[in-house]
């Protein structure tokens, strides 16, 4: 039994060590303003021209490959091309300021405060009038788009009920396109950064627990809100 609970410490703490590593980043070339990124290791010739704070999904690195990082590049349509980006033209998410919690609740939401941004989550729990949630062989959707965080064996409990970034006074309500779909929120796990020079805001949120993982990010300025991204393991 101590032999058994010792191999599986090892493989949560490998888990999460590749989790801690593998993180959102951003297209950030100060002099050119965009960044090549590659459809194989250093090619170059058939790079794609990516622009600056163009979002990226980098993972760990893969040993004698540095500078180079494999990556997922999202695209405008939110599809995502798998390649390689050099790590000294990108910024890491987590490396902006980081904005503290205000209040997280028992009532189901999580507020976020410094002297220029603030936020709020709000959570709710899944009851019978959800009707846009649908089960079936395939999985759960909601409005016919597939739905994160869901597992085949448990109903899902919890979903978003609205969220809000104000910036320099300017409130952006998220439109709910952009998030119904994200169940089994954890509001206790979340993370939101500010690029004060750009003025963008980027929310990042772990949601699923350990079974149906996922993370997901938010970009957004005073102009408004940027479509989720999604990074989904089981996808990979």
């Amino acid at each position: 039994m101590k032999k058994t609970n010792t191999i599986l410490l090892i493989f949560i703490l490998s888990a999460f060590a590749y989790n801690a590593s593998a993180q959102f980043v951003v297209a950030n070339d100060t002099i050119r303003g965009s960044i090549d990124f590659c459809p194989r290791l250093g090619d170059l010739k058939n790079a794609i021209n990516v622009p600056n704070d163009s979002v990226f999904y980098m993972f760990p690195i893969t040993p004698g490959t540095d500078p180079w990082r494999y990556a997922d590049y999202y695209t405008p349509s939110r599809t995502t091309q798998n390649g390689y980006l050099q790590s000294s033209l990108i910024m890491r998410v987590e490396d902006y300021d980081i904005i503290e919690v205000e209040r997280l609740s028992a009532h189901g939401y999580v507020s976020f405060k410094s002297d220029k941004v603030r936020a709020r989550v709000d959570v709710a729990k899944i009851t019978s009038k959800d009707t846009s949630i649908k089960n079936s062989s395939s999985g759960y959707t909601v409005n016919g788009k597939e739905a994160k965080g869901a597992g085949k064996w448990r109903s899902p409990q919890l979903r978003y009920q609205s969220i809000s970034v104000t910036i320099k006074g300017k409130t952006i309500t998220f439109p709910k396109k952009f998030y119904e779909h994200l169940l089994e929120p954890e509001i206790d796990n979340m993370a939101i950064y500010y690029n004060e020079k750009k003025d963008i805001v980027y929310v990042i949120a772990n949601n699923g627990g350990t079974d149906n993982y996922y993370q997901a990010m938010w970009q957004v300025s005073p102009r408004g809100v940027a479509n989720v991204y999604i990074f989904d393991p089981t996808k990979k």
